[in-house]
Protein backbone atom coordinates (compact mmCIF):
# COMPACT_ATOMS: atom_id res chain seq x y z
CA UNK A 1 0.00 0.00 0.00
CA UNK A 2 1.00 3.74 -0.85
CA UNK A 3 1.94 6.16 1.96
CA UNK A 4 0.37 9.19 0.55
CA UNK A 5 1.19 13.01 2.32
CA UNK A 6 1.10 16.24 1.71
CA UNK A 7 3.46 18.75 1.33
CA UNK A 8 2.88 22.44 2.39
CA UNK A 9 4.79 25.43 1.52
CA UNK A 10 4.66 28.69 2.86
CA UNK A 11 6.27 31.91 3.32
CA UNK A 12 4.58 35.13 4.12
CA UNK A 13 2.19 35.52 1.33
CA UNK A 14 1.12 32.24 -0.06
CA UNK A 15 0.56 28.60 1.20
CA UNK A 16 0.85 26.25 -1.88
CA UNK A 17 0.39 22.35 -0.84
CA UNK A 18 1.57 19.44 -2.96
CA UNK A 19 -0.06 15.99 -2.75
CA UNK A 20 2.52 12.71 -3.33
CA UNK A 21 0.77 10.13 -4.23
CA UNK A 22 3.61 7.16 -2.87
CA UNK A 23 6.74 6.78 -0.50
CA UNK A 24 5.26 9.66 1.70
CA UNK A 25 7.59 8.48 4.89
CA UNK A 26 10.33 10.84 6.14
CA UNK A 27 12.93 8.68 4.93
CA UNK A 28 12.52 9.04 1.32
CA UNK A 29 10.64 12.44 1.50
CA UNK A 30 13.06 15.10 3.66
CA UNK A 31 16.28 13.61 1.50
CA UNK A 32 14.02 14.03 -1.71
CA UNK A 33 13.32 17.84 -1.01
CA UNK A 34 16.58 18.85 -0.62
CA UNK A 35 16.83 18.29 -4.23
CA UNK A 36 14.28 20.85 -4.90
CA UNK A 37 16.84 23.75 -4.20
CA UNK A 38 18.56 22.79 -7.68
CA UNK A 39 15.41 24.51 -9.40
CA UNK A 40 14.66 27.42 -7.46
CA UNK A 41 16.26 30.81 -6.48
CA UNK A 42 19.12 30.38 -4.58
CA UNK A 43 18.86 31.21 -1.04
CA UNK A 44 18.47 33.47 0.89
CA UNK A 45 15.58 34.39 -1.40
CA UNK A 46 12.70 31.42 -1.20
CA UNK A 47 8.81 32.45 -2.25
CA UNK A 48 6.72 29.36 -1.66
CA UNK A 49 5.43 29.40 -5.00
CA UNK A 50 8.84 28.77 -6.88
CA UNK A 51 10.24 26.02 -3.77
CA UNK A 52 6.81 24.35 -4.95
CA UNK A 53 7.36 24.09 -7.93
CA UNK A 54 10.90 23.36 -7.89
CA UNK A 55 10.16 20.08 -5.84
CA UNK A 56 7.87 19.34 -9.02
CA UNK A 57 10.33 19.92 -11.05
CA UNK A 58 12.77 18.09 -9.33
CA UNK A 59 10.65 14.50 -8.65
CA UNK A 60 8.12 14.50 -11.65
CA UNK A 61 10.33 12.30 -14.51
CA UNK A 62 7.22 11.64 -16.64
CA UNK A 63 3.75 12.29 -17.40
CA UNK A 64 0.88 10.99 -14.60
CA UNK A 65 3.13 10.59 -11.61
CA UNK A 66 3.89 10.80 -7.69
CA UNK A 67 3.23 14.12 -7.30
CA UNK A 68 0.65 16.82 -7.91
CA UNK A 69 0.07 20.48 -6.90
CA UNK A 70 -3.02 20.32 -5.07
CA UNK A 71 -4.18 23.70 -4.07
CA UNK A 72 -3.61 26.68 -1.75
CA UNK A 73 -4.92 26.29 1.85
CA UNK A 74 -5.69 28.43 4.70
CA UNK A 75 -4.30 25.81 7.24
CA UNK A 76 -4.85 22.07 7.04
CA UNK A 77 -8.42 21.72 5.74
CA UNK A 78 -7.14 20.53 2.47
CA UNK A 79 -5.39 17.65 3.69
CA UNK A 80 -6.52 14.13 2.49
CA UNK A 81 -8.57 11.48 4.47
CA UNK A 82 -5.61 8.72 3.70
CA UNK A 83 -2.60 10.60 4.15
CA UNK A 84 -0.41 9.61 6.72
CA UNK A 85 2.36 12.08 7.16
CA UNK A 86 2.33 16.22 5.94
CA UNK A 87 5.08 18.76 5.67
CA UNK A 88 4.90 22.38 5.76
CA UNK A 89 8.37 23.80 4.12
CA UNK A 90 8.92 27.01 5.95
CA UNK A 91 12.10 29.64 6.01
CA UNK A 92 13.76 30.94 8.59
CA UNK A 93 15.01 34.21 7.77
CA UNK A 94 17.60 34.47 10.45
CA UNK A 95 19.32 31.14 9.99
CA UNK A 96 18.97 32.47 6.13
CA UNK A 97 17.76 28.61 4.90
CA UNK A 98 14.59 26.65 4.79
CA UNK A 99 13.20 23.88 7.25
CA UNK A 100 10.29 21.36 7.62
CA UNK A 101 8.15 20.48 9.95
CA UNK A 102 6.98 17.10 9.81
CA UNK A 103 3.64 15.98 11.44
CA UNK A 104 2.59 12.17 11.92
CA UNK A 105 -1.17 12.49 10.83
CA UNK A 106 -2.15 8.53 11.82
CA UNK A 107 -4.20 10.51 14.50
CA UNK A 108 -6.12 12.49 12.25
CA UNK A 109 -7.04 9.81 9.50
CA UNK A 110 -10.54 9.63 8.13
CA UNK A 111 -11.81 12.70 9.81
CA UNK A 112 -10.94 11.20 13.55
CA UNK A 113 -9.97 15.29 14.16
CA UNK A 114 -12.03 17.83 12.64
CA UNK A 115 -9.28 19.45 10.70
CA UNK A 116 -11.26 22.12 9.88
CA UNK A 117 -11.34 23.90 13.12
CA UNK A 118 -9.79 27.25 13.50
CA UNK A 119 -8.82 25.85 16.76
CA UNK A 120 -6.94 22.60 14.92
CA UNK A 121 -3.51 22.52 16.05
CA UNK A 122 -1.56 19.51 14.99
CA UNK A 123 1.39 18.77 17.13
CA UNK A 124 5.35 19.28 15.14
CA UNK A 125 6.57 15.49 15.31
CA UNK A 126 10.22 16.91 14.29
CA UNK A 127 11.51 20.13 12.87
CA UNK A 128 14.24 19.24 9.86
CA UNK A 129 16.51 22.31 8.44
CA UNK A 130 18.11 21.41 5.12
CA UNK A 131 21.28 21.68 6.20
CA UNK A 132 20.89 18.67 8.39
CA UNK A 133 19.90 16.75 5.41
CA UNK A 134 21.94 14.14 4.12
CA UNK A 135 21.76 12.30 0.91
CA UNK A 136 19.28 9.16 0.34
CA UNK A 137 21.07 5.74 0.75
Amino acid sequence: MATRSNIIVQDEYNRIQLYRHWDGYPKAVIPELKTALEFAWKLPRFEADDFAAAIVRAWKDRGGGNIYIDGGPKAFEMIHGDTEYVYAIKFDKRKKEPFIEIYDWHDHWFEKSNINEKSFKPKIKEIVYFSQIRKKD
